[in-house]
């Protein structure tokens, strides 16, 4: 069978480059792993500015709007500053996956499910093999998370992520979220309205640190907790964009906030600018895909700034948060400041105050 364009994953990032190519008219399969819908280990939030990337429809799938960010010292002091605007959506990673899924499939997208990738074959048309046979297409992306079996075989490794542990329960939070900082290394612990986690770039032994702080906050502990990698980007280098006409996106691709490790706005706006490239610049996307993505990795470099520095003087980012960093961090969340505003604005106040 031929195709365009071979997808590889089904989360965001694949779902949303499926349903891109298909609207412009190319022909693309989209192969996951696992049976559709799939359970996904994730919080689940969406900084509000997603909205402008998601097709119509999504707004179904909505949880908790968020407009309350709570920030926490070790869980044992805390602020809370509330928003007029919503700041974050929490959403089941599951339905929210395959609405995008389901968003493709209408666009015309062909999806093999329960299907593994295995590998490919360069040549004038790629042969990519599958658990289901062998395809041909012109390009190959892959979406295929932390473990990216495309990013393997380029050669990729992943050498800076967020370890993560993540149970689900019901917190008693609707429209609020909170954020502890100083418990981890490098890293935090969260409460959500549906889940209470922990997440280190450190070799912190999470599970003890995140049962402490959940019987603190007087929460209820559940029995299954999951266990998950988060990669991050920091530096140009850090992006593994993929290699001539192979690309990668999301989670494969490291475009993952390093400040509290956000990768679904990424994932979407990385899908759609890969798009962008095979169609733009089908004899060599991936050198047009990393010349679109330059404002995107500038963004997460700044990201990377700040993270360095809030994570080295915990305390002192806390207190920064307090005196309005946090609300400031809400308009980045809104789309209304870029991490590089956010970055030099804090500068700017630091050295007026």
């Amino acid at each position: 069978m031929r195709f365009d364009v071979v997808v590889v994953g089904g989360g965001p990032g694949g779902a949303m480059s499926a349903y891109e190519l298909s609207r412009s008219g190319l022909k693309v399969l989209l192969i996951e792993k696992r049976a559709l819908p799939r359970f996904k280990l994730c919080a689940g939030c969406l900084s509000a500015r997603v909205e402008k990337l998601l097709p119509t429809g999504w707004d179904s799938l909505i949880k908790h709007t968020i407009r309350m960010g709570t920030l926490g010292y070790k869980g044992e002091e805390s602020f809370t500053f509330s928003c007029f605007k919503p700041l974050a959506y929490i959403v089941d990673r599951s339905e929210f996956d395959y609405f995008l899924v389901k968003k493709a499939l209408e666009a015309g997208a062909e999806v093999w499910d329960g299907c593994e990738f295995l590998g490919f074959n360069e040549g004038k048309r790629m042969e990519i093999l599958t658990s289901r046979g062998k395809v041909e297409a012109e390009f190959l992306i892959g979406a295929d998370g932390f473990y990216s079996k495309v990013a393997k075989a380029l050669g990729y490794k992943k050498d800076k992520f967020f370890r993560s542990l993540e149970f689900f329960s019901e917190t008693g939070l609707d429209q609020e979220v909170r954020i502890d900082v100083g418990l981890v290394e490098r890293g935090y612990a969260w409460v959500f309205p549906n889940s209470v986690g922990i997440a280190s770039a450190g070799k912190d032994e999470l599970l003890e640190i995140l049962k402490v702080y959940t019987k603190r906050l007087g929460l209820k502990e559940s029995s299954r907790i999951h266990g998950w990698h988060i990669p991050f980007l920091e530096k140009e280098k850090d992006f593994h964009s993929g290699s001539g006409r192979v690309l990668l996106v999301g989670d494969a691709s490291n475009c993952v906030d390093p400040l509290l490790g956000e990768g679904i706005y990424y994932a979407l706006y990385g899908a759609i600018l890969a798009v962008r490239a095979i169609i733009t610049n089908p004899s060599n996307p991936n050198l047009e895909y990393k010349r679109l993505s330059k404002p995107m990795i500038k963004e997460l470099i700044y990201a990377g700034r700040i993270a360095r520095i809030a994570y080295q003087f915990q305390k002192w980012a806390y207190m920064w948060g307090k005196k309005g960093a946090l609300k400031a961090y809400y308009k980045l969340l809104t789309g209304e400041y870029t991490y590089k505003s956010l970055f030099f604005k804090a500068w700017l106040r630091l050295f007026l105050s």
